[in-house]
């Protein structure tokens, strides 16, 4: 018996037990596996860069329930999927066309493979203050940028906005570059039902990467990429050696098998009543009066993923990081809040409840007079360094937040979640931006109220 008081991270993990989970991993504390099967690579087991044997029948089984040539189990994470999606179809010194608001571990690539990458910057929807990168503008890039080797776009978005995939597929065809696809938050896209948008792989991309656990009844870490042409597997696997943990763990890749399993038997009926219990809560909230709004329905054209919930909170008087603590006392997670918003994450394997303690936790907030919202334009940046140079650079110091600006930023530095950047290596540190991390609960890229910056360039 372990003494509480001796281990302060199980004693932090078992406070969390019992709360009400509309975040990520999309198991919700509900997946059980045998401790037995953390083991490793041995005659009886397979491995995972050469797999013969239980590896790669689980990965057949998710190349087809995928509608991919070929799929890769990985316990890395998504980010070892976008390492070697980008580093196996762009050579050193290459362009990658990349909207400006993507993961950090795309930056990460760029930085390893000394890749530039050419930013399509987001739009901003006044009515809903969302962000969204518009697949025109994408388009527009690829033409304007021939020599770049690909495009990588996010769809869904952290928010479950998904562009127009197939105009981006199109552009970049017609233009000779490979179109990669981060659908981390749309691993369920794989069974698809009424309403729900199309796959990646479905319209048009060459890789895509999806992070299982975060929507899908998968172990933290668990995620897939996928291949449209089987002719790739050898190349890309021989890049997921270099930026995967050379000892992935047995019971992530356990779960990723199971949840697709699961899926295959019961993911569309399971779908389907999720999005029938998402229904239920927007009715629920509208019926009892409540003035907060669906965000997804405040987006004329938008095509979003309706499993996404995300409240406009600002016709009930309060901000997004109000909500979220009025939520949290009352033993409600969500997955992010900002000024504005609220994104809940529901899974088909949430208690059946979860939802409905959600909205009357939700039908209890005291209503104040509304709150006006202006949105946030990009900030103009300057680049003075290659990424790679940056990054590497040896010249290097911490620097206080209240110092950093005009210089020259090391590292990348954003608000975790959704792990988007707000300043990548190379460009100079702006005042925004130092207020923007200097005001975030959770950020990245700061180290004790500082930031790496390059000195003596």
């Amino acid at each position: 018996m372990i003494d509480p008081g001796q281990a302060p991270l199980l004693n932090m993990l078992r406070a969390t037990e019992n709360r009400v989970r509309m975040h990520m991993p999309g198991h919700k504390g509900r997946l059980s596996l045998d401790s037995a099967w953390d083991t490793t690579e041995l005659p009886c087991t397979d491995d995972l860069f050469a797999p013969q044997g239980g590896i790669a029948r689980a990965e057949k089984a998710l190349a087809r329930s995928a509608g991919a040539a070929s799929s890769l189990l990985l316990s890395g994470g998504g980010t070892a999927g976008v390492l070697a999606m980008i580093l196996s179809m762009i050579p050193p010194g290459g362009k990658l066309i990349v909207p400006r608001d993507c993961h950090l571990s795309v930056l990460s690539a760029c930085v390893w493979g000394d890749i530039q990458p050419v930013f399509v910057w987001p739009r901003l929807h006044t009515a809903s203050g969302l962000s969204y990168v518009d697949a025109g503008d994408v388009a527009q890039t690829v033409r304007a940028h021939p020599d770049a080797r690909a495009v990588l776009v996010t769809r869904p978005d952290y928010r479950g906005v998904c562009m127009d995939l197939a105009q981006v597929a199109h552009a970049a065809k017609s233009a000779g570059m490979w179109l990669l696809v981060d659908e981390a938050h749309g691993a369920h896209f794989n069974w698809p039902i009424d309403g729900q948008p199309k796959g990646a792989g479905t319209l048009g991309a060459h890789l895509w990467m999806q992070s299982a656990h975060k929507t899908l009844p998968a172990l933290t870490g668990g995620a897939w990429l996928h291949l449209h042409d089987d002719q790739l597997t050898a190349r890309v696997r021989g890049v997921l050696r270099l930026v995967h943990t050379s000892s992935p763990s047995f019971p992530i890749l356990a779960s990723l098998d199971a949840a697709r399993a699961w899926m295959d038997a019961h993911g569309t009926a399971a779908l389907t009543a999720l999005h029938e219990s998402i229904a239920a809560f927007w009715r629920g909230l509208k019926e009892g009066g409540s003035a907060l709004r669906n965000t997804h329905a405040l987006l004329e054209d938008g095509n979003t993923d309706p499993a996404r919930v995300v409240i406009d909170t600002s016709q009930q008087g309060y901000t997004g990081q109000e909500i979220s603590d009025w939520l949290s006392v009352r033993g409600i997670d969500v997955e992010m809040a900002d000024g504005r918003h609220v994104v809940l994450i529901p899974t088909v394997w949430d208690q059946k409840d979860a939802l409905e303690r959600v909205g009357e936790a939700l039908l209890s907030l005291p209503q104040k007079p509304s709150l006006l919202m202006e949105g946030r334009t990009a900030p103009p940046v300057e680049v003075v360094m290659r990424l790679r140079e940056a990054a590497l650079s040896v010249h290097v110091k911490l620097l206080p937040l209240e110092r950093a600006e005009g210089e020259i930023a090391a590292c990348c530095a954003g608000v975790y979640p959704p792990g988007i950047p707000l300043i990548v290596p190379g460009e100079r540190v702006t005042a925004e931006v130092m207020r923007a991390l200097s005001d975030a609960k959770h950020c990245f890229g700061v180290e004790n109220g500082a930031l790496r910056c390059v000195i003596n360039h």
